[in-house]
């Protein structure tokens, strides 16, 4: 499979082979689920790039689970990294035995510190245990003179057991340990960041945080393109797919194989381009058997604490069915406003929604959508068998798509003039600033004969914005034109209350701080699809 995250991985693979040669940075990379952490970090660990001579890369997941289980691993990984560097590879047996028959002659040191460490569990000394695991890097370094690149999966999973200060430990040994470099992955991003600027906040060894997003329009598209070998599914189908799946790999990977499943059965024609991706999503979201549908199902069992009813799921139902304001919440939810508050707080803290000014949304499209038109139904139906509801689901899915293939194929310049017309009153946070957007009566686009880029200018009593969109990369020259224009002939359009520049395809940072000094708001394609998003409109791809 080809990497999605190329440039990342460069950047990985630099700081490792820095780090090989005494300079350490250590990483922290947050991201939601299914969102690609876990498969960039195997890319960098195959990589053949790496300075395998100077370093061992361990890497260990913290799972949910007995505290014992955790560390035997986290010795296996260090013994089979030691092993394998030494042409000979452990056996799946007791660590003890792995200690003994592996590491005893050759790394003395690392087989004692392992030994005390198993002792320790045995005694119930977790803390004792705990530290010195995180010692082992170190002792390692001393037999091997080959630094460690500790790498810790769902790191914020350490808070979760029976140790006193699992996180204050893990800060003492990075700041200590000038030869290992840590790695901390996350997936629970709010907490994660709560972690590290709280508790692992450092004078020595601080963390450079990667926040991992999903794969862009292009990326998801040539994703899709490797992925699906069975047929060559139309632009137009591959960008729907990845506006519905929200550019998050693993789903697209999912669809991807069920795709060729569909086709190489069978099962569907290879020209038959909407029944293709309506029997993808069928199998994979739609029956009780399909990963998605599980995956979603036991996420949705981990919200509602093993309850199908719930304060927090009613507002997660009332949600996925487009009430995006806490009042339009309460008042279809018909909970009492601070518990509405509460819930809307805890799904915030669990990564499962987002607030933006006065709107709360869905940080996983698909997630929603799966609630939506699968959970929800499921619940309200009295049908023995899925039949009618797959029958609904179908035309619904069929729905969206169509609605989709309208909204791309207009022009640009309408979608973003219907987008203005949206507008109520909302507070919305752009950029890390909350704005107001008022309501407009009147938008039009204007193409101007003295620019090369046409204009959308909104009116809505009092106040009129006038946005320049530009659909090429911008530059300081493009801002120059803009504003000399607007200083030339300053009574063209009255009296402006904004100026907005729309740059779809990124602007530099000369231009970016000159658009800034002329007062201009400058949105990019992210901030426009964040804007549609909220008002229920496909993203501009």
């Amino acid at each position: 499979m080809v990497c999605t995250r190329l440039g990342l991985l460069n950047n990985l693979i630099y700081r490792v082979n820095s780090f090989a040669e005494g300079y350490r940075q250590n990483l922290a990379i947050l991201g939601e689920l299914y969102i690609g952490k876990t498969t960039l970090i195997k890319d960098l660990i195959r990589s053949n790039r790496l300075r395998r001579d100077a370093i061992i890369i361990v890497y260990l997941e913290a799972k949910p689970g007995p505290f014992e289980l955790l560390v035997k691993l986290f010795i296996k990984s260090i013994i089979r990294q030691l092993t394998q560097n030494d042409a000979s590879s452990p056996e799946n047996c007791d660590p003890s035995l792995l200690i003994e028959e592996n590491l005893g002659k050759v790394y003395p040191k690392t087989a004692q510190v392992c030994m005390k460490i198993l002792q320790d569990l045995e005694k119930g000394r977790f803390d004792e245990a705990f530290s010195f695991m995180l010692d082992i890097p170190m002792v390692v370094f001393e037999e091997t003179r080959k630094r460690c690149v500790l790498i810790i999966d769902e790191f914020h999973n350490l808070e979760n057991f029976q140790l006193r200060h699992p996180c204050g430990t893990l800060a003492k040994k990075i700041m200590i340990q000038k030869d290992t470099m840590y790695v901390l992955i996350s997936s629970r991003q709010t907490l994660a960041q709560r972690l590290l600027n709280e508790k692992l906040r450092l004078l020595f060894g601080n963390f450079e945080r990667i926040e991992l997003g999903p794969l862009d329009a292009n990326t998801s598209r040539a994703f899709l393109q490797s992925n699906i070998n069975s047929t060559n599914l139309p632009p137009i189908y591959l960008d729907f797919i990845t506006s519905i799946c929200g550019g998050r790999p693993f789903y697209m990977q999912v669809l991807s194989e069920e795709i060729d499943r569909s086709v190489y059965s069978r099962r569907v024609q290879p020209e038959d381009y909407t029944e293709i991706v309506l029997t993808a999503f069928k199998e994979t979201l739609f029956k009780k058997t399909g990963i998605l549908n599980q995956i979603f199902f036991n996420i949705f069992l981990k919200i509602s604490e093993g309850r199908l009813v719930s304060k927090s799921t009613s507002v997660l139902l009332s949600l996925s069915t487009g009430n995006k304001k806490q009042s339009e919440i309460v008042k279809s939810s018909g909970l009492q406003q601070k518990d509405v508050s509460k819930a809307l707080s805890r799904l915030m803290e669990l990564d499962i929604i987002v607030r933006n000014g006065s709107f709360y949304r869905f940080r996983d499209n698909l997630f929603s959508y799966w609630l939506q038109t699968v959970y929800l139904k499921r619940f309200f139906s009295s049908d023995i068998d899925d039949l009618s509801l797959e029958e609904y689901f179908k035309r619904e899915l069929t729905t969206r798509l169509d609605a989709f293939m309208e909204e791309f194929g207009k022009e640009l310049y309408l979608r973003l003039s219907e987008l203005f017309r949206l507008f109520k009153n909302d507070v919305i946070q752009l950029n890390g600033r909350r704005h107001r957007f008022l309501p407009f009566n009147e938008v039009y686009i204007e193409n101007s004969d003295t620019s090369k880029s046409p204009r959308i200018i909104a009116i809505g009593g009092k106040n009129k914005w006038l946005c320049t969109v530009l659909k090429d990369y911008a530059t300081e020259n493009n801002i120059y034109e803009i504003t000399k224009e607007f200083k030339e002939t300053p009574g063209r359009y009255g009296r402006i209350n904004r100026h907005i520049l729309i740059c779809l395809s990124g602007i530099n940072e000369n231009a970016y701080l000159m658009a800034k000094e002329a007062r201009f708001w400058v949105w990019g394609l992210e901030e426009i699809n964040v804007l549609l998003e909220l008002y229920d409109k496909p993203h501009i791809m």
